[in-house]
């Protein structure tokens, strides 16, 4: 069944676009699919919920519902009137749909007024009538530029551009930065839009002794940034420096370019060339190598450690030189490698370290073990002491790394084989022992020190106290022995004793007296005499 222009519709219309529906007339989707195209644009083409919603509001109740303009193309949904398919976001399926119940359910209704999931969509067979809803676009020809889709809005429509065009109707190019041409290179760019636009290219290229570092070919992104860096022309030859003179232009007849190298090269070929008649360099560029310096080995009792970042023992090649232990470097630890081919400094040497000499020990003799030099690091020294000496400390030390001895000299002392010594006591006193000994050569004496006794050989008599007579009284006796004060029960050598009289009588002698070496008191006992009174 065809349905005619004729037929009742209704017109609903949007500032942008209008809507066209009939519900007298339900029909298949093919069929109405026709008649949209026929008389307006195409079936309706819902851009947003927003629509969704407003045709849910404006539209009729119509108990089998509206067909869409959506359906199943390869397996895909796809909008017919733009052919684009469905994005899953934007799809506002009923619950459980599409569910192809039945099979062969590649069209789409929409739920308009539906009490249930109003406004939802829902797969059904092609075959099955319905209403139809169309619309007219306000989009045409002139809306947009060939380089954009002209999007209907609710309302509105606008130009979505193609990448790399911009501006309302995507008439506008978007435009690269300009490129220069490189030092020591050219650009050529062009493009369907005009160099420096979207999609143009440029393409770079050096003069003789240059090469290209980076891409040879850029290209102009929809972003407006080239696809690639800037490329650079760099010397063919690393470590040169060329300049260049282009009487007429640049690389043609009797163009000169003139070569140096940087320092610590050296030029391998001509300095110049020229650009002759035919169009020919007449030389070659040269080459500039990097300078060497002498190898150089570890010196003995010695490492040696280079970092070489140009080339082995080449320009700013640095070595470290350092000794094993027990030895010291005489000279540089550090050798450069400089611009004229020679080391900064002379190898330098490792010595071993020494200790100072060793005295002669008085009564010894030292015997030393030395693995390098004497009294070198590692030598080690023993102290043998002569007969009948010995040593203070340990007997032995050796030469450490800090140039120290690791003791300190050790000194054989007596103890003197032979001496002898002899023993005699003072006056009063008497010798109790060998009154002498000598030293064998063992170190030790034959006998042992005597000693001098306090107690005298000879005793004075003991004094007596007659006190009850007054003849004789001493008050104080200091005995030798210094055992007793009063009364002393001994008088040895040394004793002192002093008299004093009782009241009313007085001595007639001296009064004290000492015991003598002989054993005699130095004065006759005085005695105590009554004095007379008249």
């Amino acid at each position: 069944m065809k349905l005619s222009s004729d037929a009742m519709q209704l017109c609903l219309t949007v500032k942008a676009w209008t809507y066209h529906y009939n519900i007298d007339i339900n029909v298949d989707w093919t069929t109405a699919r026709q008649w949209c195209q026929k008389h307006f644009t195409d079936m309706v083409a819902i851009q947003n919920q927003a629509e969704v919603e407003y045709l849910n509001q404006v539209l009729p109740f119509n108990q089998v519902y509206y067909w869409i303009g959506i359906r199943k193309i390869d397996g895909y949904w796809t909008w017919v009137g733009t052919k684009k398919r469905l994005d899953p976001e934007a799809a506002n399926w009923a619950e459980n749909e599409p569910n192809n119940k039945g099979s062969e359910q590649d069209c789409v209704e929409i739920y308009i007024k539906r009490r249930k999931e109003t406004a939802k969509w829902n797969d059904e067979r092609c075959s099955k009538k319905k209403a139809t809803v169309c619309y007219l676009a306000s989009c045409s020809k002139e809306s947009c530029s060939e380089h954009a889709e002209c999007v209907e809005t609710i309302g509105n429509y606008r130009c979505q551009c193609h990448p790399g065009f911009m501006g309302p109707r995507c008439e506008e190019v978007v435009q690269c930065w300009p490129i220069e041409n490189p030092q020591q290179g050219f650009v050529n760019c062009d493009g369907v839009f005009g160099a420096f636009h979207f999609n143009s290219s440029c393409q770079f290229r050096c003069v003789t002794g240059f090469k290209l570092e980076g891409s040879q070919r850029l290209r102009c992104l929809a972003s407006g940034h080239w696809d690639n860096a800037l490329p650079v022309c760099q010397g063919t030859v690393q470590n040169m420096f060329m300049n260049c003179t282009h009487p007429l232009s640049i690389n043609s007849f009797n163009s000169s370019c003139e070569f140096k190298c940087e320092e610590g090269f050296e030029l391998k070929g001509s300095n110049t060339t020229w650009c002759d008649q035919t169009g020919q360099w007449t030389h070659k560029p040269p080459t500039c190598t990097v300078v060497t310096c002498n190898g150089i080995l570890a010196p003995a009792k010695g490492h040696l450690t280079c970092a070489d970042p140009l080339g082995k023992y080449s320009f700013r090649s640095t070595c470290n030189i350092s000794c094993v232990e027990g030895h010291k470097l005489r000279g540089k630890a550090t050798l450069s490698c400089l611009s004229d081919g020679n080391w900064s400094a002379p190898t330098p040497d490792c010595e071993v370290v020494k200790c100072d000499p060793l005295k002669p020990i008085p009564h010894g003799s030292l015997q030393c073990y030395d693995h390098v030099e004497k009294f070198a690091y590692g030598s080690t020294c023993w102290l043998k002491c002569d007969f009948g000496f010995v040593h203070n400390g340990t007997n032995s030390t050796h030469c450490t790394e800090q140039r120290n001895w690791s003791h300190i000299p050790p000194v054989c002392k007596g103890k003197i084989y032979n001496s002898s010594c002899e023993f005699k006591c003072e006056e009063g006193f008497v010798l109790k022992g060998a009154d002498s000994t000598h030293c064998d050569h063992t170190g030790h004496w034959t006998h042992s020190t005597p000693i001098c006794t306090g107690l005298a050989s000879m005793k004075c008599h003991l004094l007596v106290y007659l006190s009850l007579i007054h003849i004789l009284y001493y008050i104080l006796c200091i005995c030798q022995t210094f055992i007793s004060l009063y009364p002393c029960t001994k008088f040895a050598y040394g004793s002192t004793c002093w008299l004093k009289c009782d009241f009313g009588f007085v001595h007639n002698g001296t009064n004290s007296t000492h015991c003598t070496e002989q054993g005699n008191w130095s004065h006759i006992p005085p005695v105590c005499q009554g004095k007379m009174h008249l």
